[in-house]
């Protein structure tokens, strides 16, 4: 009898009685459940965090993309320039306008380097003394792009300045 018992089958392992207790079923059913939860991740990172449109004048060549300077050009070849600074809470530009006509109003647009809910747009009004104002309110500290062309777009200056810098002198570039 002890020939038998080193003979006969061993008993089948136990099986789990369940689906949930079964390993592969978790990685079967995991793996998809996981890449479901990241693909709505991105969709929300993408969303709250996108970046915002490149503010400046470029043009798409084939599959580069360059930096239009016609505007940059014109001012140039007009002689405009100006002296922009801060006056309380107003911006306050006075305009050299070359061979150019001097506009009615100016468009300055104020752009934080890294904080785009700080950009501001601003219209410029003159005034009798040949002073262009605009009420702009307290700017946060940073670095800061300022961009001055007149309401028809013909021309543009611009400049950079850190920290609520005292006046700025833009001249053409290009």
């Amino acid at each position: 009898m002890s020939d038998l018992a080193t003979t006969a089958p061993a008993p089948a392992a136990a099986r789990p009685s369940r689906w949930h207790d079964v390993p592969l079923m978790w990685l079967v059913l995991g793996i998809p459940a996981l890449t479901v939860v990241a693909g709505l991740s991105t969709i929300v990172i993408a969303n709250v965090g996108g970046d915002v449109v490149v503010r400046d004048d470029f043009r798409k060549e084939g599959l580069a993309i360059n930096r239009d300077p016609r505007r940059d050009a014109e001012a140039a070849r007009l002689g405009v320039a100006a002296r922009v600074g801060q006056d309380g809470p107003r911006l306050v530009a006075a305009l050299a306008p070359g061979r150019a006509e001097p506009p009615r109003r100016l468009v300055a647009v104020l752009s934080h380097a890294t904080r785009a809910e700080h950009d501001r747009m601003v219209t410029l009004e003159r005034t009798a003394a040949g002073v262009y104002v605009a009420e702009v309110g307290e700017l946060p500290r940073g670095h800061w792009y300022l961009e001055l062309t007149p309401t028809d777009r013909e021309w543009r200056l611009t400049g950079d300045f850190v920290d609520r810098a005292g006046a700025l002198t833009l001249t053409p570039t290009g």
